[in-house]
């Protein structure tokens, strides 16, 4: 084998070393991520999050999501969006709101 070759080879070799401590140390890292389902309220807003974080080291898959408000038993969709939507209340009337599979009654016309 050439000098160059030898050279080749063992750049390739180090190159699959790196890369395969670099997998073996991102699984576990994929461990701290996973699905991500909130909702929340606050005096101005409801927040809701439907996502899957593969943090540190992986992408972010966005969901669809959506807050909707109870009138008379019947749904109706007041915000909708992938991974993230937000709905400003504009009023203090108390009305129940449900998303991501929880519901919430709060102060929010």
């Amino acid at each position: 084998m050439s000098r160059r070759n030898h050279r080749y080879v063992l750049i390739a070799a180090t190159v699959a070393t790196v890369m395969s401590g670099a997998v073996a140390t991102a699984a576990p890292a994929h461990a701290l991520g996973g699905p991500i389902q909130t909702f929340t309220a606050t005096s101005t807003t409801l927040t809701a999050v439907n996502e899957i974080s593969y943090w540190p080291l992986g992408p972010t898959v966005l969901f669809p999501v959506s807050i909707s408000r109870l009138v008379n038993g019947v749904e109706q969709v007041v915000a909708s969006g992938k991974g993230f939507v937000q709905y400003t209340c504009n009023g203090a009337a108390v009305n129940t709101y449900t998303a991501v599979g929880k519901e919430l009654t709060v102060p929010c016309g």
